[in-house]
């Protein structure tokens, strides 16, 4: 007889990077036979405050939950944590929840007036509730890890599933010309890109970009690179689908990803991933935000391209002068270093977490 399993995510315009991972989670786990139901959260307008404030489940998703055998969940936002984790404790159900960044930890910085009023206290306590309840926690990373580890004082209950790419989808074009210096894929409903700080060092160098992705920041960007008078060397290609993100990449010599420079672990113990992707389309890598970051470190050590960790355009304008000079001598490289951390490889191993909670 075969399980079901409820998927409890949000809605959302686009392609988020993060319902990418989950498409892959869900056709591996479909492969190994497992019947899937999906129930979608409006966090749009005011329902999203709403949702906030009251944090109870919908009849909706308690009736669709009657017929699950295992809840999985994704986070952020932190509401799917806690609003799986009441479903599924008043059904006695198992849940997974896979953490894809350190909410809590950007939160202080990023929203400090309303982390200091106590309203976010209440939720990240609630969603630390769901985390200790939950049979099985999936991180991206290593320092992550041991991050809530040390947090919930737990042992053996965290698997690391590192994000990754599909390197059938994304690889090399010797039919598409390499025209483009620079590209960044980004979510621009988030502000964290720090694409600002580039456009600063574009300023400095003759370079080209294309910007992949929209959002709610995309109009000041454009007047910002309208200000700095290169908006003539800056294409803004919008949402694209993942299956045609291929053609994007490689029409670049340069995969660029940034955050702020500030002290807030979020950042440095995570690696977005848009790395994985230009990796797999033969791109070099060219970071730059604060220091002792996990993004560094793993561009150090497989010798994949820059890290710029001081908060100087001349510093990251020159670097990238010199990666996008010296591009070809990567492609190999980063190919290989993609083909270990392809999705539908990093997928299976949901399935041997869900395998071993059901089994």
């Amino acid at each position: 007889m075969s399980r079901t399993i409820l998927f409890v995510l949000t809605k959302g315009t686009g392609i988020p990077a993060y319902r990418v991972r989950i498409n892959y989670f869900r056709r591996a786990l479909e492969a190994e036979g497992y019947n899937l139901m999906e129930f979608k959260m409006d966090l749009s307008g005011i329902k999203k405050y709403l949702r906030y404030l009251f944090r109870s489940p919908t009849k909706s998703l308690i009736d669709l939950s009657r017929n699950a055998d295992i809840i999985i969940t994704s986070v952020p936002p932190l509401l799917n944590a806690i609003i799986s984790y009441k479903v599924a404790r008043k059904h006695n159900l198992p849940l997974i929840i896979d953490i894809r960044d350190i909410w809590e930890e950007y939160v202080k910085t990023e929203h400090s007036l309303v982390y200091s009023v106590g309203i976010i206290q209440k939720i990240i306590k609630e969603y630390y509730e769901a985390l200790k309840y939950s049979s099985k926690i999936t991180v991206v990373t290593e320092p992550m890890k041991r991050y809530y580890e040390e947090k919930l004082i737990i042992v053996n209950k965290i698997a690391i599933i590192s994000n990754g790419t599909d390197t059938d989808l994304i690889k090399p074009s010797r039919e598409i010309k390499r025209d483009t210096d620079l590209i960044y894929l980004a979510d621009l409903n988030q502000p964290y890109h720090n694409l600002e700080f580039l456009f600063e060092a574009m300023k400095k160098e003759n370079l080209t970009l294309i910007i992949v992705g929209g959002g709610k920041y995309l109009s000041s960007l454009k007047n910002t690179a309208s200000d700095l008078k290169i908006n003539d060397r800056v294409l803004f290609a919008g949402w694209v689908p993942y299956e045609s993100l291929s053609q994007y990449l490689c029409r670049a010599k340069v995969g660029v990803v940034g955050r702020p420079f500030i002290k807030n672990i979020e950042y440095p113990y995570t690696i977005p991933v848009k790395v994985y992707d230009y990796l797999a389309a033969g791109l070099p890598i060219a970071g730059y935000g604060s220091a002792n970051s996990f993004l560094g470190e793993f561009i150090g050590e497989n010798n994949i391209g820059i890290y710029v960790n001081q908060q100087n355009p001349e510093i990251l304008a020159s670097s990238l002068a010199t990666l996008v000079k010296e591009y070809d001598r990567y492609i190999e490289r980063a190919r290989v270093l993609a083909m270990k951390f392809d999705r539908k490889e990093l997928s299976k191993k949901l399935v041997e977490v869900v395998n071993s909670i059901l089994g």
